[in-house]
C-alpha cells in the first residue's frame, strides 16, 4: 500500500492506495503541521511507499519525513518537475520554476483524458495550464484565488469587510455589499476561464479547494477532479527524489 500526500499552502490532502483502489483518505490544515501536530493518518501500520508533493516550505516535508520513518519505517519520496513525464513535455523555459502541484495536475489530466486540456487548480491562487493534443504543455496563467481577492478588498478598503459565500449564482448582481463582493470575485474568474476555453477549445478540468464553487458557476461542461495532484503522484515517469536522512 502507498501513502500519497499533497502539501498545499492551506491544506494537506492524503490518501492510501492499493493499486487503483483508494482505501482511506483525509485532510487537515497545513498550519497544524507547522505547529508540530502530526499528519492525522490514524493507526495505519503497513505502508510500503510514501510519495509527496509539496508547495509549502521544506520544513513541513522534514516533519512528515520523521513521522513516516518512525511510523512506517519508510522514507518519503518527494516529487519534482522534470522536462517531460508520462507523455507530457513541460512548456516552461526553465522547467524547475513550475510548481510541482501544477505539473502533477496537468500531467494527470492529460493522461486521464488523452486529449487537449485546460487544467484549473483553484486554491489560494488560481493556476491555469494549457496542454495541447500530443502532450505539449503551452504554459499557463496565475491569478489570485477567491480568498485572496476578498483579502485584497478587506485590506484596501474601510467599508468592505465581508466573508465569502459558497455556490453562488452569478446571473444577477449582488443586492448587498457581501453579495456584490462574492459575485464580483467569482464572475471575474468565470469570465477568464470561459474566454480561455473558447480560445483553446479544450476539455476543462478543475481541481483545488474552490473547484466545486467554480464548476457550479460556469455555463459549460467541466470535469471536477478533486484528487488530481494525488493522481499525478501515481503516474509512471514522474520524478521522485528520495528524502533518506
Amino acid at each position: 500500500m502507498n501513502l500519497d500526500i499533497d502539501i498545499g499552502n492551506t491544506r494537506i490532502k492524503w490518501r492510501v492506495v492499493d493499486g487503483s483502489d483508494v482505501l482511506v483518505r483525509g485532510s487537515q490544515l497545513t498550519e497544524s503541521v507547522r505547529q508540530d501536530s502530526p499528519l492525522e493518518i490514524g493507526a495505519l501500520k503497513s505502508i510500503d511507499r510514501v510519495r509527496v508533493s509539496c508547495v509549502a516550505e521544506q520544513a513541513i516535508v522534514k516533519k512528515l519525513q520523521s513521522q513516516c520513518h518512525t511510523q512506517f519505517g519508510v522514507w518519503p519520496e518527494l516529487a519534482e518537475v522534470s522536462q517531460r513525464a508520462a507523455a507530457v513535455v513541460c512548456g516552461y523555459q526553465n522547467y524547475s520554476q513550475l510548481g510541482i502541484d501544477r505539473w502533477l495536475a496537468l500531467v494527470a489530466a492529460y493522461n486521464k483524458y488523452s486529449s487537449s486540456v485546460i487544467v484549473i487548480d483553484a486554491g489560494s491562487a488560481v493556476t491555469i495550464d494549457i496542454v495541447e493534443a500530443g502532450g505539449v504543455h503551452c504554459g499557463g496563467y496565475i491569478v489570485p484565488g477567491l480568498s485572496l481577492m476578498h483579502q485584497a478588498l478587506w485590506q484596501g478598503t474601510t467599508q468592505v469587510k465581508v466573508e465569502s459565500a459558497k455556490l453562488l449564482e452569478i446571473d444577477s448582481p449582488g443586492k448587498t455589499t457581501q453579495e456584490a463582493v462574492d459575485k464580483g470575485c467569482l464572475i471575474s474568474l468565470v469570465g477568464m476561464i470561459e474566454s480561455l476555453v473558447a480560445r483553446h477549445q479544450s476539455r476543462l478540468v478543475i481541481t483545488g479547494g474552490d473547484a466545486e464553487q467554480l464548476c457550479s458557476a460556469l455555463d459549460m461542461d467541466a470535469e471536477l477532479c478533486p484528487d488530481l495532484v494525488l493522481e499525478g503522484l501515481t503516474l509512471e515517469g514522474i520524478f521522485l527524489r528520495s528524502t533518506v536522512g
